[in-house]
């Protein structure tokens, strides 16, 4: 891990910001910028990566808006997370300090230099966006891009639209990074159908016979559909027909054993829970990682009712990636209250806040949740309780 030191005595901000832009001639060559930036310094907020592989300053313009002014890392320490974490950090004084918009300029897309190329990247991945590019503010011949980031610590949740009609054996990850920029910490959260629909996990009714249970079940509905529901469930829970609460092969309760006709791909069929949901999030996080370099979390996601509840909401029932149950047994509240029974179902809650961008009837089977430190190596598997301690049944 990267250490991050901030430093408050001027001169000394002021001697790590001259021994640093020194090291840099092909990025800072120009004496009177660095006279500059190196007076600045001593008055400005520096954090530095010891001993002198990097620094940043950050100078604040008003109240909710600050600019990372300068920043430098030594060649031999690049492509080693000195950059990010330096930004973090310069982030984490912004949001103690009621800073809200960070900053920053570099050379702008319409000149040719590769090198500012691969550092407007640099700042894309760490969430920057491009916000315009000026001319005259360094000459003509030096077009000025201003990336801007909101660095408050809410997390936002964004629909990744115009997805196709999903069909067996699809490019699922192709289709999502066509459509966003993914970056490091993002949770990509995924409706069950999409996963279901691009593995075959598809039943046409019309190859199902239904059997005599199944028609008991069905009451006045479609035989050959609960008769799809008992084939993937592993006990009946509660039933009233033709309403069915079933226990699933995955260890999940829910109804109709997660078997849904709703936004199937075609009339007469419907759409079943994946094989291995957990498995499915690791093979989509995998191939997400593959094609764009960023380390993102993965749910899969279903409709659950609740006991004692009205209404459906989103859970997880797939996840890679992700810290999906986070256990605060131990830990004490404001007052000293020791707690111990205290879990909170983060993969539901992600779940539930992806299901107000998906709609249950705007197609819209994928989102992106940035913003939120989840990362971990927990699956949904671990929100399952076991059948030995559930309590109703």
């Amino acid at each position: 891990m990267t250490d991050v030191v901030e430093i408050t005595d001027p001169r000394e901000r002021s001697r790590v910001a001259e021994a640093v832009l020194r090291d840099l001639p092909r990025w800072f060559g120009w004496e009177d910028a660095n006279a500059n930036y190196i007076r600045e310094a001593a008055e400005l907020p520096t954090f530095a990566v010891e001993p002198e592989a990097g620094f940043l300053c950050l100078k604040q313009h008003t109240p909710r808006a600050a600019e990372l002014y300068v920043m430098g890392v030594r060649p031999e320490q690049h492509r080693r997370g000195l950059g990010r974490a330096l930004v973090e950090s310069a982030e984490g004084w912004c949001r103690a300090h009621g800073v809200r918009y960070l900053h920053v300029k570099t050379l702008g897309p319409s000149h040719p230099s590769e090198g500012y190329k691969a550092t407007r990247a640099f700042y894309e991945a760490l969430g920057f966006v491009a916000l315009e590019e000026l001319h005259g503010l360094w000459g003509e011949d030096n077009p000025t891009l201003v990336l801007v980031k909101d660095v408050d610590l809410g997390f936002s949740v964004t629909p990744v639209t115009g997805l196709p009609e999903l069909r067996e054996g699809d490019d699922l990850a192709g289709a999502i990074v066509e459509r966003v920029d993914l970056v490091d910490g993002d949770v990509v959260v995924v409706a069950q159908k999409a996963i279901s629909k691009v593995e075959g996990r598809v039943v046409a009714l019309a190859d199902v016979e239904a059997s005599e249970q199944a028609r008991e079940l069905a009451a006045d509905t479609d035989p050959r559909r609960i008769q799809v529901i008992l084939d993937e469930a592993t006990e009946l829970v509660r039933t009233r027909p033709p309403l069915i609460i079933a226990r699933t092969k995955h260890g999940f309760v829910c109804g109709s054993a997660g078997v849904d006709s709703s936004n199937a791909p075609e009339a007469g069929t419907v759409v079943l829970l994946p094989l291995d949901p957990d498995g499915s999030a690791a093979r989509l996080r995998e191939e997400l990682r593959e094609r764009t370099g960023a380390n993102v979390g993965v749910i899969v996601t279903d409709s659950f009712g609740r006991p004692w509840r009205a209404g459906t909401t989103d859970v997880a029932i797939g996840a890679a990636g992700v810290e999906v149950l986070r256990i605060l047994d131990g830990e004490k509240d404001p007052a000293g209250y020791e707690l111990h029974a205290t879990r909170m179902a983060l993969g539901d809650q992600i779940a539930g806040a992806a299901q107000l961008v998906f709609g249950k009837l705007d197609r819209v089977p994928v989102a992106v949740v940035r913003g939120l430190d989840v990362g971990g190596d927990q699956t949904a598997a671990d929100l399952v309780i076991p059948p030995e301690t559930d309590l109703f049944r």
